[in-house]
């Protein structure tokens, strides 16, 4: 096992300005009008969410029910024309830099990697770890496979990751970035810790996108 410099970067809001769950209904709505009855569907799931009633893994499969019609051109042109034009100038900059420092820089995100794994296109980004949807001969479904990939979960995919490659993490050399409170398990696992745009004690700020 090899001790490695390791660049964790979250996506939704860190990476990207917005949140990519949201930008797929859209987009599959606008790329299939006939789908926008499911947008009251959604809107019932997300209240039943909140008020406990309903998982994180059973409102998800509401929301990205339309990737059931999408082929993979689709959700390349999904991340071509949504994802790539929100992605924050300073965050790229930041990847490529950690990159040429001799950083592996990994993506880690509780979005669908069905989508997210573009981002592995990018010559500075070493992997992609996101959400898993089951896949048939036909395409993606719905269904998330396994758990939904935030917070712990997040934190076991990623040594389970590094312990495929013969990596471990060199805490003092090693960091992360985040916009989220949830990601504090992932923060744990490296000494240089950056939140975006918020700020929370024993960790850097960044302004990004201002």
């Amino acid at each position: 096992m090899r001790s490695t410099k390791i660049a964790i970067f979250d996506i939704d809001k860190t990476i990207i300005r917005t949140d990519s769950m949201f930008q797929f209904v859209h987009y599959g709505v606008r790329r299939y009008p006939g789908q926008s009855w499911r947008l009251p569907v959604i809107a019932l799931h997300t209240l039943m969410f909140k008020a406990g009633l309903m998982s994180v893994e059973q409102v998800k499969r509401s929301y990205f029910k339309g990737i059931e019609r999408m082929t993979e051109e689709d959700l390349a042109h999904f991340f071509d024309s949504r994802l790539r034009k929100a992605i924050f100038a300073e965050a790229s900059v930041e990847m490529q830099h950690r990159k040429e420092a001799g950083y592996h820089v990994l993506l880690v995100t509780a979005s669908p990697h069905a989508y997210m794994k573009y981002f592995e296109n990018f010559p500075w980004v070493d992997h992609v770890i996101g959400t898993e949807l089951v896949r048939q001969d036909q395409g993606y479904t719905c269904t998330v496979e396994g758990l939904n990939c935030k917070g712990e979960e997040k934190v076991r995919r990623i040594q389970a990751y590094l312990d495929q490659k013969g990596m471990v993490i060199d805490y003092d050399q090693s960091c992360a970035y985040s916009d989220s409170l949830s990601d504090m398990p992932v923060m744990q696992l490296v000494a240089q810790r950056y939140f975006i745009n918020r700020h929370v004690p024993e960790t850097e700020a960044l302004s990004w996108g201002k």
